[in-house]
Protein backbone atom coordinates (compact mmCIF):
# COMPACT_ATOMS: atom_id res chain seq x y z
CA UNK A 1 0.00 0.00 0.00
CA UNK A 2 1.50 3.33 -1.07
CA UNK A 3 0.01 5.29 1.85
CA UNK A 4 1.43 2.82 4.38
CA UNK A 5 4.87 3.12 2.77
CA UNK A 6 4.75 6.92 2.96
CA UNK A 7 3.50 6.70 6.54
CA UNK A 8 6.44 4.55 7.59
CA UNK A 9 9.08 6.30 5.51
CA UNK A 10 8.09 9.84 6.44
CA UNK A 11 9.49 9.78 9.97
CA UNK A 12 12.95 8.74 9.03
CA UNK A 13 15.63 11.34 8.75
CA UNK A 14 15.86 13.21 12.05
CA UNK A 15 18.49 13.37 14.74
CA UNK A 16 18.06 11.44 17.96
CA UNK A 17 18.27 12.58 21.51
CA UNK A 18 21.27 11.13 23.29
CA UNK A 19 19.49 8.28 25.04
CA UNK A 20 20.82 4.77 25.67
CA UNK A 21 19.55 2.14 23.26
CA UNK A 22 18.38 4.51 20.52
CA UNK A 23 19.94 3.51 17.24
CA UNK A 24 17.88 5.57 14.80
CA UNK A 25 14.95 8.01 14.69
CA UNK A 26 11.76 6.38 15.88
CA UNK A 27 8.12 6.96 16.64
CA UNK A 28 7.64 6.20 20.35
CA UNK A 29 3.95 7.12 20.69
CA UNK A 30 0.87 7.33 18.45
CA UNK A 31 -2.65 8.66 18.94
CA UNK A 32 -5.51 10.07 16.86
CA UNK A 33 -6.45 13.72 17.29
CA UNK A 34 -8.74 15.86 15.10
CA UNK A 35 -8.89 13.14 12.40
CA UNK A 36 -5.08 12.96 12.13
CA UNK A 37 -2.63 10.34 13.34
CA UNK A 38 -0.18 12.05 15.68
CA UNK A 39 3.30 10.58 16.14
CA UNK A 40 5.80 11.54 18.81
CA UNK A 41 9.32 10.24 19.15
CA UNK A 42 12.99 10.86 18.51
CA UNK A 43 12.73 12.36 15.02
CA UNK A 44 13.27 15.97 13.92
CA UNK A 45 12.04 15.81 10.33
CA UNK A 46 9.18 14.43 8.29
CA UNK A 47 10.77 13.90 4.90
CA UNK A 48 12.21 17.33 4.10
CA UNK A 49 10.21 19.33 6.70
CA UNK A 50 11.33 20.08 10.27
CA UNK A 51 9.02 18.35 12.72
CA UNK A 52 10.80 18.54 16.10
CA UNK A 53 9.69 15.31 17.76
CA UNK A 54 5.93 15.49 16.96
CA UNK A 55 4.05 15.33 13.64
CA UNK A 56 0.59 14.75 12.17
CA UNK A 57 -0.38 12.33 9.37
CA UNK A 58 -3.51 13.42 7.42
CA UNK A 59 -3.88 10.21 5.44
CA UNK A 60 -1.45 11.11 2.67
CA UNK A 61 1.35 13.27 4.11
CA UNK A 62 3.17 14.18 7.32
CA UNK A 63 3.26 17.75 8.63
CA UNK A 64 4.89 19.31 11.70
CA UNK A 65 2.71 20.06 14.70
CA UNK A 66 3.55 23.73 15.14
CA UNK A 67 7.17 24.19 16.22
CA UNK A 68 7.05 20.91 18.16
CA UNK A 69 9.15 20.31 21.25
CA UNK A 70 12.84 20.60 22.08
CA UNK A 71 13.22 16.92 23.02
CA UNK A 72 11.85 13.41 22.53
CA UNK A 73 8.11 12.80 22.93
CA UNK A 74 7.42 9.39 24.51
CA UNK A 75 3.71 9.53 25.39
CA UNK A 76 0.58 10.87 23.66
CA UNK A 77 -3.09 10.84 24.60
CA UNK A 78 -6.25 12.87 24.07
CA UNK A 79 -8.14 14.21 27.08
CA UNK A 80 -11.09 16.63 27.04
CA UNK A 81 -10.50 17.75 23.42
CA UNK A 82 -6.78 18.37 23.97
CA UNK A 83 -3.75 16.51 22.69
CA UNK A 84 -1.37 15.81 25.58
CA UNK A 85 2.29 14.90 25.11
CA UNK A 86 4.85 13.77 27.65
CA UNK A 87 8.55 13.29 27.25
CA UNK A 88 12.08 14.58 27.60
CA UNK A 89 11.45 18.23 26.68
CA UNK A 90 11.47 21.64 28.37
CA UNK A 91 9.57 23.61 25.71
CA UNK A 92 6.64 22.85 23.42
CA UNK A 93 5.19 25.23 20.89
CA UNK A 94 7.81 27.75 21.99
CA UNK A 95 6.45 27.87 25.57
CA UNK A 96 7.85 26.38 28.78
CA UNK A 97 6.41 22.88 29.16
CA UNK A 98 8.59 20.91 31.63
CA UNK A 99 7.99 17.45 30.18
CA UNK A 100 4.23 17.76 29.55
CA UNK A 101 2.37 19.82 26.96
CA UNK A 102 -1.15 20.29 25.61
CA UNK A 103 -2.43 21.34 22.18
CA UNK A 104 -6.03 22.29 21.52
CA UNK A 105 -8.75 24.71 22.57
CA UNK A 106 -7.90 27.00 25.48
Amino acid sequence: NVAEGALAAGLGLGELEEEPGDAEPMAAALTVYNDSLIAGGGFTTTGSDNANYIAAWNGSAWSPLGVGTDGTVVALTVYIDKLLAGGYFITAGGDTANCIAAWGPK
